[in-house]
């Protein structure tokens, strides 16, 4: 019985490694294109100038040069940070409670 329970646990465990995994390897990527000669170019719109414009992204939250990736992260940690978070402690307390 415990064999299928493992089983059947092992897709909802690894999707909040992915989303964390996901997370971390995109500000990797960020970091060595920031780093680097290389600037990506975005198409603008009207609000995507705003965003690039506002007061939080050009002197509150600036991690990256590129102001763009600095939109990026805050969207990506909105996303996907709470999910992979509720997910990891679900799995440590099904698991402490199951081991105790």
């Amino acid at each position: 019985m415990s064999e299928i329970r493992k089983k059947g646990r092992t897709k909802q465990d690894r999707s909040w490694m992915i989303s964390i995994g996901a997370y971390v390897g995109l500000q990797i990527i960020f970091l060595i294109i920031d780093n680097s000669s290389w600037s990506p170019g975005f198409n603008k719109g009207a609000f995507f100038d705003r965003l690039t414009n506002s007061k939080f992204f050009t002197e509150w939250f600036t991690p990256y040069d590129i102001v763009q990736f600095n939109i990026f992260t805050v969207f990506f940690s909105i996303t996907l940070l709470p999910a992979a978070l509720i997910g990891a402690m679900k799995y440590f307390y099904v698991r402490k409670k199951t081991v105790s």
